[in-house]
């Protein structure tokens, strides 16, 4: 309910029913997916205990997500700018990985870019790193009427 979502249910619908289907819903779409074996797909970033895209088949997806290990990194994780490897991130869960994690995923699963969402991109996209791997792709222009 962090995000007004639970209230507009309780609002539209005068029960919780829609927003706990949604939550149900959402615990069973997959984590991660990969476009022309170039492009990984994923809502947060990486983590260091995924080295491959094979080991990301090892998470289990139909769980609540929890506050720490590889389900919680790839959820959560953001490119930092600051960070060579890795850090925790300061958001609390997931870490910060920098341009040498994102490139050494990139290379060893032989892919050309990592697109991401969950941070704020102020032109509707970002690109990080000089090398430009890794793609932030941010769809609510009016995100708290900014």
């Amino acid at each position: 309910s962090a995000y007004g979502f639970l209230d507009e249910c309780l609002r539209k619908y005068g029960t919780s029913n829609p927003w706990k289907l949604c939550c149900e819903l959402f615990d069973l779409l997959p984590i991660a997916a990969v476009i022309n074996n170039e492009i990984l797909c994923v809502h947060g970033g990486l983590s260091p205990e995924i080295p491959t895209i094979d080991s990301i088949h090892t998470v289990d997806r139909q769980v609540e997500l929890p506050n720490q290990g590889k389900l919680c990194d790839l959820m959560w994780s953001d490119p930092s700018e600051q960070v060579t490897d890795w850090q925790l991130n300061e958001r609390g869960a997931g870490y910060l990985f920098g341009q040498h994690a994102a490139t050494q995923f990139n290379h060893t699963n032989n892919l050309k870019l990592i697109c991401r969402a969950h941070q704020l991109a102020m032109e509707g996209f970002q690109y990080h790193f000089p090398s430009q791997n890794v793609l932030t792709i941010w769809s609510a222009p009016n995100y708290c009427y900014r």
